[in-house]
């Protein structure tokens, strides 16, 4: 079992997740996705607004910043709320570091402004649907898993 696991985990991983790639590509990758989602969501919801596009690239530093450090804390903190609400109060953790994103942009000085929570809301909805969308585009599909499976059951034997 732990054989298939650790194959299919190293065969459906992106390819720039892979342990080949440098770390500051994934990082850039990680940072124009965000880039994208920002800009969409400062495009489509009325509320987060961003002045131009010297605002976007320190703005999605601080969200990749704030999301890699606040995010997880928060949550661990709040596990108990995590677990009464089965996992939904983690869309609230995201508004909280949109916002809080858009906080840190102000006292910095970079200009990236959310108008209140329902424009946090909506803003980090888009951000992570977006980040969702990015991901089941440079994924690899779901047809390479099915490949896959296939191949495991073929092989089942020497696995077991």
């Amino acid at each position: 079992m732990r054989m298939i696991v650790i194959r299919y985990w190293g065969e459906t991983e992106p390819p720039w997740e892979q342990a080949n790639v440098p770390w500051i590509v994934r990082l850039a990758v990680r940072w124009g996705v965000t880039m994208l989602a920002m800009l969409i969501a400062a495009a489509l919801v009325t509320g987060v607004d961003m002045d131009g596009w010297q605002a976007l690239l320190p703005a999605a530093a601080i969200f990749m910043v704030s999301r890699a450090i606040l995010r997880p804390l928060l949550i661990l903190l709040t596990c108990p709320l995590e677990l009464l609400t089965l996992g939904l109060f983690t869309v609230i953790i995201n508004v909280a570091v949109f916002a809080f994103t858009a906080w840190f942009s102000g006292k910095v000085g970079v200009g990236f402004h959310v108008d209140g929570f329902r424009a946090a809301l909506f803003g980090s909805l888009v951000v992570s649907g977006v980040y969702f969308l990015v991901s089941l585009i440079l994924h690899r599909g779901p047809r390479r898993r099915w490949r896959l499976r296939r191949s495991m059951m073929r092989d089942r034997d020497r696995y077991l």
